[in-house]
């Protein structure tokens, strides 16, 4: 008897430890108590799945820039603009290095927004010819074509090349 007591003595002590289940039959969770009155409810949907995790909240944004290219009439004079926020302004800037430049009257060629520009000019007298686009590779490739297309042959070489950066403006 005394050993069924010493037996007992643990049992009794480890089943203290143990909680109540509250009560609900399966596919049922407790709801909200009130006091002693405690109710069940069904287990919600996706009630034990992982919740996906939330898309990261951006830091800022990109803001795209503008550049520009002015000539003179004659062709032989450029004035080039570049990372400006407005396109107005790009203009403005290209014409008045173009001016400063020839001493003539200079109009804008081609304005750009996020984009890449190439100029090429045939060698000897001809046509210069402007090509805009995503990447310098694909501008400049195809700016070559264009400038021996439209100069009959002619070789021609890339005098300009330049993408418009974009700036990034944190919130």
């Amino acid at each position: 008897m005394k050993h069924l007591a010493l037996l007992a003595l643990p049992i009794f002590l480890i089943s203290a430890c143990a909680r109540a289940e509250q009560g609900c039959p399966p596919g049922q969770i407790p709801a909200q108590s009130n006091g002693s009155i405690t109710s069940c409810g069904p287990i919600p949907a996706g009630y034990n799945q992982e919740q996906p995790a939330s898309s990261p909240r951006p830091l800022g944004k990109w803001i795209k820039t503008w550049g520009a290219i002015a000539s003179d009439n004659e062709g032989g004079n450029l004035g080039v603009s570049t990372d400006n926020l407005k396109r107005k302004q790009a203009e403005k800037e290209a014409v008045k290095q173009c001016e400063g430049e020839s001493r003539k009257k200079c109009k804008v060629v081609m304005s750009y927004e996020n984009q890449c520009i190439s100029v090429a000019r045939p060698d000897g007298s001809g046509t210069i010819t402007f090509t805009r686009g995503p990447s310098a590779e694909n501008t400049s490739k195809d700016v070559l074509a264009d400038c021996q297309k439209e100069n009959s042959g002619s070789k021609c070489s890339i005098i300009y090349e330049n993408c418009t950066k974009q700036i990034f403006k944190s919130f």
